[in-house]
């Protein structure tokens, strides 16, 4: 069963015969009678009684017209929606970005975009690395802008932007009045991490493991906003991206001789598929946001 045979009976049942009824649908009524047999067929029942060219609905008929008209009528609306959706000037875009991103990056992002394109919608979902990478491949998310350890060869990978990996205190904590610190005087504090899936966990852990320091992990499984908290409450230190901690008052940044680490930042979507109008916009936005030269989604 398909819409354009819904479509031929809906037209057959209304005017109960088929010579006109194929003449308004510009169609053979050889055509037309086998697509009404084959929906009957499917359906397992017959839905008109029969008399030389001319058909009437019997009481099976009756009751399924009204079921067709109403499938065809939400076809209709789903197929708006969906044109609405991938329209250049109003459609939607789904993006998704990890937690942090949303303290600053995102909103600014959002908030130049909204401001030159105030047609589209967006649709926003926060999540961790690994499961946006998920939700790109299963076509529930357009873009993703995310870190990424594991690559997918299905999967475009675009640097956007790169940031330090900086260590905060509370301004009351000891290190608050230091010019700067070892990397070996974390190992003796209480250190804040991150929840074991996300791709920074996997980045600091990495980080320590290559530098042979153990750390002193007193607060675990958390996202960047508790972490913060943590840390202006005096709770505990911790390793955070510099653009999370920008304007927020309460907390020390202090440097660390021997810290190297940053993370670096991509926009990912699918390599092959359906990429609508308004994502190639968006994304051709992004670029010009960051100054990167614009490789067209094909």
């Amino acid at each position: 069963m398909d819409i354009t045979q819904l479509y031929y009976f809906i037209v057959a049942a209304e005017q109960e015969h088929m010579t006109k009824a194929s003449e308004i649908l510009v169609l053979s009524q050889s055509a037309l009678s086998r697509s009404i047999t084959s929906l009957e067929n499917e359906l397992g029942i017959p839905l008109f009684d029969r008399k030389n060219r001319k058909i009437l609905l019997n009481r099976y008929g009756k009751a399924f017209l009204e079921d067709a008209k109403k499938m065809v009528e939400q076809f209709e609306v789903s197929k708006e929606n969906l044109t609405q959706l991938v329209s250049p000037n109003i459609g939607n875009i789904s993006i998704s970005f990890m937690h942090g991103l949303g303290l600053r990056y995102i909103p600014s992002l959002l908030k130049e975009f909204q401001h030159e394109n105030p047609g589209h919608t967006l649709t926003l979902d926060e999540n961790n690395a690994t499961i946006i990478t998920k939700k790109i491949l299963t076509n529930e998310t357009d873009l993703g802008f995310a870190t990424q350890f594991q690559l997918f060869t299905d999967l475009v990978y675009t640097p956007i932007f790169k940031e330090k990996i900086i260590l905060i205190t509370s301004d009351q904590h000891q290190f608050a009045h230091k010019e700067n610190i070892k990397l070996e005087d974390i190992t003796r504090e209480k250190f804040i991490h991150y929840n074991v899936d996300t791709e920074l966990r996997r980045l600091i852990d990495s980080f320590f493991i290559k530098q042979d320091i153990d750390i002193n992990v007193y607060y675990d499984g958390l996202e960047i906003n508790s972490i913060i908290g943590l840390v202006i409450a005096n709770m505990g230190i911790a390793l955070v991206p510099e653009s999370t901690i920008q304007n927020i008052t309460g907390i020390k940044v202090i440097p660390v001789l021997d810290l190297d680490l940053d993370r670096t930042v991509y926009l990912i979507h699918k390599k092959e598929g359906f990429i609508s109008k308004p994502v190639i916009y968006f994304k051709e936005f992004i670029f010009s946001y960051h100054e990167i030269e614009f490789d067209p989604i094909t």
